[in-house]
């Protein structure tokens, strides 16, 4: 979508994907359906982010939840709303939502190379401030003026989301915070327990557990 956006506004873009095939993420989202997004006001979405929510009120008002629909209505995709404000895609498949990007990057000649892995980003010192001038892959160095680091988080490294935006922000002089999980796999040493509830997908349903350090009940 940045890679769209930036074209859309008269860029010369060229889109770094680490992987064989763009959205790999994207296309496991939802179990396979892909949530879109959700059908709440703006004002929900703050109140639903964790810690500072606030701080993205400017990116959601200039981007909303409406605006992704209907950019996809526009690629020819229809949308659908399901139980708890869920967004989802008509043809219950995700591989239609990445092909409405992939369509849009085409038209737009967007250049994608595949199976390049941004590295580092390279800046210079200029009149006390810092310009960026390049990002080093394991291809070479490509030369840019301005740069969008969309690497994802560390969540799924199968999908590409290994934590490398997090390292090259770091080098330009950014501090991270401690990462915490979240929407993880809970490991139960239990064989029994954890083989008899092996498959299920359960719906509206509270997990309670002591940890057994601090003496604290978590649900």
């Amino acid at each position: 979508m940045a890679a769209i956006s930036a074209s859309m506004h008269g860029h010369e873009v060229i889109l770094l994907e680490k992987m064989k095939s763009l959205g790999k993420k994207l296309l496991i989202t939802g179990k396979g359906r892909c949530n879109i997004t959700s059908s709440l006001g703006i004002e929900e979405f703050i109140k639903n982010t964790p810690g500072n929510g606030k701080f993205l009120y400017s990116c959601y008002q200039n981007f909303t939840n409406k605006d992704i629909i209907h950019f996809l209505n526009k690629q020819g995709l229809e949308v659908k709303e399901e139980r708890g404000n869920r967004i989802f895609p008509k043809t219950d498949k995700s591989q239609d939502v990445l092909n409405c990007f992939i369509k849009k990057l085409k038209e737009l000649k967007v250049e994608i190379r595949y199976e390049t892995q941004a590295k580092k980003i390279l800046t210079k010192q200029e009149n006390d401030k810092t310009q960026v001038v390049a990002v080093e892959t394991n291809k070479g160095i490509i030369q840019a003026d301005k740069i969008i680091l969309a690497t994802g988080g560390k969540s799924y490294p199968l999908t590409g989301s290994t934590g490398d935006g997090y390292k090259m922000v770091e080098q330009l002089g950014h501090t991270v915070k401690e990462l915490k999980p979240s929407l993880v796999p809970m490991e139960i040493y239990s064989k029994s327990i954890s083989k008899a509830l092996q498959g299920l997908s359960l719906k509206n349903v509270a997990i309670k557990f002591l940890d057994t350090k601090t003496r604290q009940n978590y649900i």
